[in-house]
């Protein structure tokens, strides 16, 4: 072996040496910290080691023309893969840059510097006219390509360069490869023997080695410079979302009373509201629109309170949809009026989403420092008690006072009474009848509730409802209501009493998803034919949403289940959605029906429900009817059936069985 020989084998094993020590050493932060950069960097050494070891293996020389091609062609790739994946990794420490990045996949690179190696060295192997050009394709042009690439790759990061020792370290490094791989191309094709002394070649692969030794210790310093950098981020991220909702940015509850507290201190005996504000129905809405467009109108929100005029001192979340606002700036109740009415305007300003435009409304409660609390907790709990009550009666906004938690533990109480009397059977059916005035019989039964509690006697609908509406308890009531009354018909239908049954069902309940499947659990659970079912919708129901609801009542339908409108009259709908509205029948509400037979106005309005019931196909019932003047003047108008006391008052089940068996035998005698 000649010393020359000897010399290129040492320095070109030197440099693999170091590839492969940057490799391994880039493979292992790979598997601890999983970050993209690092494995571009990690293909970037491992494309530069199998670079240098075709290299080495060049140097022995290839007798075998196609193993030769091949080799060429892996040099030329790993040397293009090598600037590429080094590039590739810088842009991916930076975030800014990092989308840029990922349309290139290491994959599509890796193809095209295969791709860009074959079409540089199988053209000479195939055509023997081009031999004269093959050592200017695949070494001086390819080395000016590389440090071209390199150069603008490192003038590109300068200009983005950071305050640090990596970056700094990374930029000359490859400012300076880039310059040596021009300086030496350029070299090449502009020697005409191309002729290189071995001194030359040392002194060339000593720089280069130098150049790769101070590279890799530069993208080491960098990755734990950026490693520390995100380490450092995430524990502010950390520490801000100790302090601050993740979705919203405002303060969570913990900071918020930390930072009364302090606030308090500020203001000493200047007046501090607390308001506690909660959007109305919230979780309807999310359901309707879904929860991201939801989670856009809570961020919003935050969104308009921050720049609002108010300028709230704190603004935090403090549960889904509830919020609390501090302000400081409110001398006297006039100002503590418009800071009410603004913050509700700012709650019902319409929000622009996806699906459309949505309008909010909201409940606000309020307590005052000094005058209500002297601590940020009593101060908050204070504001929610009013919230609370605020939600209760439906109020805009309520001032909390003295009392107000009596009040609490009261509904609290009767939530604990419900929820027993749901489980210990203390609710029972009633049934009302509603005759067919055309044949004189039974139509059906309208199921109505009592609660026979054990200490307070037999309590009617309305000394209880309102608290099962207050306390978000509606849909559950709805539910036991209609297992009962579908136990209730699969009881008669083994008597061999076959007469329907219809539920009331509130509003809150009727187009939320899961009813349609309930419903047919119960019905297959108790045997009972759809049939025999009728489900009474208030008519503001009905006409919320027209596609839903009658999405929804079409289905019912297809399953053999009649859907009526209660209490026709009161509400907001139009002939055009009557007419749109595939329901089966209509009910006057009874409050047309008490006067009708002294005001001719109620007279005249009732004859023309009737009239466009008819027009448009439907049944039509009157509740209410206590005298029989009220049912000739129904009969007379083509009423179809009636409901009320004139018959029956609601009967317990018993009473209503022994009903339907005397009137079927009055049926049958007439």
């Amino acid at each position: 072996m000649t010393v020359e020989i000897f010399a290129r084998l040492t320095v070109y094993s030197t440099q693999l040496g170091v590839a492969l020590l940057l490799s391994y050493m880039l493979w292992q932060f790979s598997r601890i910290y999983r970050q993209s950069y690092i494995q571009s960097w990690l293909l970037a050494f491992t494309a530069f080691s199998l670079y240098q070891a075709c290299i080495i293996w060049r140097q022995g020389g290839l007798s075998n023309a196609f193993l030769n091609a091949g080799l060429n062609i892996v040099v030329v790739a790993a040397s293009y893969s090598f600037a590429v994946f080094l590039l590739l990794g810088m842009l991916q420490t930076r975030p800014a840059l990092d989308k840029i990045s990922r349309y290139f996949t290491p994959r599509k690179l890796i193809v095209s510097a295969i791709l860009a190696g074959a079409f540089s060295v199988l053209p000479f192997y195939i055509f023997d006219g081009l031999a004269n050009w093959q050592d200017y394709f695949q070494a001086d042009l390819r080395i000016f390509i590389m440090g071209v690439f390199l150069l603008i790759a490192a003038l590109g990061l300068w200009q983005q360069l950071e305050k640090s020792l990596g970056q700094r370290l990374s930029v000359m490094s490859m400012l300076g490869w880039g310059a040596l791989y021009i300086y030496f191309s350029l070299w090449l094709m502009f020697t005409p023997d191309r002729v290189m002394s071995i001194e030359r070649v040392l002194i060339f692969k000593s720089i280069e080695l130098f150049l790769l030794c101070s590279m890799g210790l530069a993208l080491l310093i960098w990755l734990q410079e950026h490693e520390r950098n995100n380490n450092k981020q995430l524990t502010k991220k950390t520490l801000y979302l100790d302090t601050h909702d993740q979705l919203t940015g405002a303060l969570n509850r913990e900071a918020l009373l930390l930072q009364l507290d302090m606030q308090l201190q500020i203001q000493q005996d200047k007046p501090v509201y607390l308001l506690m504000l909660g959007l109305d129905k919230f979780k309807t809405v999310n359901e309707s629109v879904g929860i991201k467009q939801g989670d856009k109108i809570l961020r919003l929100l935050v969104e308009r309170f921050s720049r609002s005029i108010i300028k709230p001192v704190l603004i935090a979340r403090t549960g889904g949809d509830i919020f609390a606002l501090v302000i400081t700036d409110v001398a006297n109740d006039k100002q503590l009026q418009f800071t009410l009415e603004h913050i509700t305007q700012l709650v019902e300003k319409n929000f622009v989403l996806d699906s459309g435009v949505l309008q909010l409304s909201c409940s606000i409660g309020f307590s005052c420092y000094p005058g209500h609390a002297a601590t940020a907790d009593t101060l908050l709990q204070k504001a929610n008690i009013a919230f609370h009550q605020a939600k209760r009666i439906q109020n805009p906004w309520l001032a909390y006072q003295p009392g107000m938690e009596d009040e609490t533990t009261r509904l609290i109480s009767w939530e604990n009474d419900i929820f027993a009397a749901m489980e210990q059977s203390q609710l029972v059916l009633y049934f009302q009848p509603q005759l067919c005035l055309h044949q004189n019989k039974l139509d059906g039964f309208e199921v109505l509730i009592r609660w026979q509690h054990p200490t307070k006697g037999l309590l009617m609908p309305g000394d209880f409802l309102p608290y099962v509406e207050q306390l978000g308890l509606s849909r559950q009531l709805d539910v036991w209501i209609l297992q009962q009354a579908i136990k209730t018909l699969q009881r008669w239908q083994q008597q061999n009493v076959f007469i329907p049954l219809a539920v009331n069902m509130s509003p809150l309940h009727f187009q939320q998803e899961g009813l349609k499947a309930k419903i047919q659990q119960f019905l297959l659970q108790y045997n009972v034919s759809p049939q025999m079912l009728e489900l009474e919708i208030t008519e503001n129901t009905a006409m919320h949403d027209m596609e839903i609801g009658s999405n929804l009542v079409i289905e019912l339908q297809q399953m053999g289940i009649r859907v009526s409108i209660d209490d026709f009259g009161t509400g907001y709908s139009s002939l055009a959605y009557l007419r749109q509205m595939p329901i089966d029948k209509i009910k006057i509400d009874r409050s047309f029906i008490a006067e009708m037979a002294k005001n001719d106005s109620d007279m005249m309005i009732v004859k023309t429900m009737i009239q466009l019931a008819h027009g448009l196909g439907k049944r039509i019932l009157a509740e209410g009817v206590e005298a029989e003047v009220q049912l000739d003047l129904l009969r007379s108008m083509g009423c179809d059936a009636v409901q009320g006391y004139y018959y029956a008052r609601p009967l317990a089940e018993v009473d209503a069985l022994a009903f339907s068996a005397a009137l079927a035998s009055e049926v049958k005698k007439a």
